[in-house]
């Protein structure tokens, strides 16, 4: 039998155990209202027997009777018609010793009435349940007075057969109720059972627990934040990487549903879970965090009505693979930098070799001074305006980069340009994907010129970097995705086009700064890049 409640699914234990709960409790009811009734039964019958009692105590006939020679001779009859009109079964009349004077059996007149007199020899009334001649009764006692003084007691009485057979009417009643309360709670459990098994399937209590162990082992293990919203956009659970993410409190499991408000989470994210729309690996951030985030509605596996309970929100913290994307970013600038500045001078070498070869040594040691006076100029101007040499390595590649694909690249770079938040690899990598794309897009116009203008605007301490290009323009529809990740306007090639540009957004965001793009149709596009100086930070 053990084995086989084992085998119940929840829904059905639950039922069980509703079902048994009515019945006993329908057993116990029955039992109040069938003492209650019995009671009741007693008390009417002591009302009854005292009422009689009382009025015969107080009848001048009885009075005078029982102070006659003979008091059974008058008041025998008279108390086997009080018995036969009243309902009572005995009127018994004795004297103070409690010999009898009148009996329903003539056989027992003469004998030691069998009940409690005491109190009526005190002058008192009183009411009982005692087994005299015939059988259990409940009866009354009251004694018969004159002038202040007990001459005689009645006692009048029903038996508790009577009494019983006077419940007879309430039992159908009684058993009425208590059926009517079994089948009320057997529906109301089968019910509670409908709405449990929508809920636990067929599920017993020991899968539902292993579950419930398996789902907060996940929940608090995996590695990626998660948090769970109701229908109304409330959080409802999240677990500890989510926590740690976001910097919020501890997860417990009795924590109450919270707003967003409530909890403190940055804006961004704040306005995405309450939207509860479907997201697909969107980066935000969060403090000095990047996050991927995704988000999808949550619905209950096998739900018939398909509504969702609310979302899902998964969190992936991407800060240290955007850290390594940048470092990455700019080594490959400067690498295709100092490739084109070396296949640069590598021609301009060969050229040089060829004319002493050819014994214009005049002519070669021309094209050396100049190059080198181009050059020296250039890198003199670069150093003099940076603190930085990365960026004056970077400049002078991607001039060399420029001129490889036909491109004129003119830079313009403030004096003495005051030291910024961006590190160097942070540096590079702003300026070498936006100067990239000016190139890219210059490459293939009519006018191949691009315009790197970088310069301090200490009123408002910030480095700003403007990067114009002769290019075709951008389409109205692709500015609003031209900072998306992954997209690009340029055809895909091995290594993945799309980032460039959502790198440099990332960047200039956690540092507190922007990027913004004015595509002004045919002549071209502007990118305007700001971030604050290192004095802006200090004050």
């Amino acid at each position: 039998m053990a084995r086989r409640v084992e085998r119940w699914s929840i829904a059905s234990r639950v039922f069980a155990v509703q079902l048994v709960a009515v019945i006993v409790l329908s057993g116990c009811l029955t039992l109040a209202l069938w003492l209650v009734s019995r009671q009741s039964a007693d008390d009417t019958a002591a009302r009854l027997s005292l009422g009689i009692s009382t009025t015969l105590a107080r009848d001048p006939f009885v009075i005078a009777e029982v102070q006659a020679a003979d008091p059974s001779a008058e008041l025998e009859p008279y108390a086997l018609r009080i018995v036969g009109s009243t309902g009572v079964d005995f009127v018994t009349i004795m004297d103070t010793s409690g010999i009898r004077y009148t009996h329903p059996d003539r056989s027992q007149i003469g004998g030691r009435f069998l009940g409690t007199i005491d109190r009526a020899l005190e002058g008192k009334s009183l009411t009982e349940t005692y087994t005299g001649t015939l059988g259990p009764s409940v009866r009354a006692v009251v004694p018969v007075l004159q002038g202040g003084k007990v001459i005689a007691i009645v006692s009048a009485g029903v038996t508790v057969q009577r009494v019983l057979a006077s419940l007879a009417p309430r039992i159908p009643f009684v058993i009425g109720a208590a059926v009517l309360l079994v089948a009320l709670g057997t529906v109301g459990a089968f019910f509670a059972r409908r709405s449990l098994s929508r809920v636990t399937g067929s599920m017993r209590p020991s899968e539902l627990s292993r579950m419930v162990g398996y789902y907060e082992s996940v929940l608090h293990s995996v590695r990626e934040g998660l948090i769970l919203t109701d229908d109304r956009g409330r959080v409802v659970l999240y677990n500890d990487e989510a926590a740690d993410l976001l910097g919020l409190p501890p997860s417990v499991n009795d924590r109450p549903p919270s707003t967003v408000s409530e909890l403190g989470l940055p804006p961004t994210i704040a306005a995405l879970i309450e939207g509860r729309t479907r997201i697909v690996e969107e980066s935000h951030f969060a403090g000095d965090r990047v996050l991927l985030i995704n988000q999808e509605p949550a619905s209950p596996t096998g739900s018939r009505t398909g509504a969702p309970l609310g979302s899902l929100t998964t969190l992936h913290d991407l800060t240290e693979v955007q850290r390594l994307a940048g470092e990455l970013e700019s080594v490959r600038t400067l690498s295709e930098a100092l490739r084109s500045q070396t296949h640069e001078y590598a021609n301009r070498l060969h050229t040089v070799v060829s004319l002493i070869e050819l014994g214009r040594t005049r002519e070669a040691v021309e094209l050396i001074a100049q190059e080198t006076e181009t050059s020296q100029s250039l890198a003199d101007d670069l150093v003099g305006a940076s603190s930085e040499p990365a960026l004056a390595a970077l400049l002078l590649g991607k001039v060399a980069q420029a001129a490889e694909r036909g491109v004129q690249l003119r830079l313009a770079v403030e004096d003495e340009l005051e030291a910024s938040v961006l590190t160097t690899s942070e540096l590079v990598s702003v300026i070498g994907n936006l100067v990239d794309n000016a190139v890219d897009a210059a490459s293939g116009s009519d006018d191949t010129t691009v315009w790197v203008r970088l310069a301090t605007d200490r009123d408002r301490a910030v480095v700003e970097l403007v990067v114009t290009d002769s290019g075709g323009g951008i389409d109205a529809e692709s500015v609003e995705k031209i900072f998306t990740r992954g997209f690009t306007t340029k055809p895909a090639d091995r290594s993945g086009r799309g980032f460039g540009l959502a790198v440099v957004r990332d960047i200039l965001s956690r540092r507190g700064g922007r990027v913004s793009m004015e595509s002004t149709g045919a002549e071209g596009t502007r990118f305007v890049a700001e971030w604050p100086t290192v004095g802006a930070v200090a004050r």
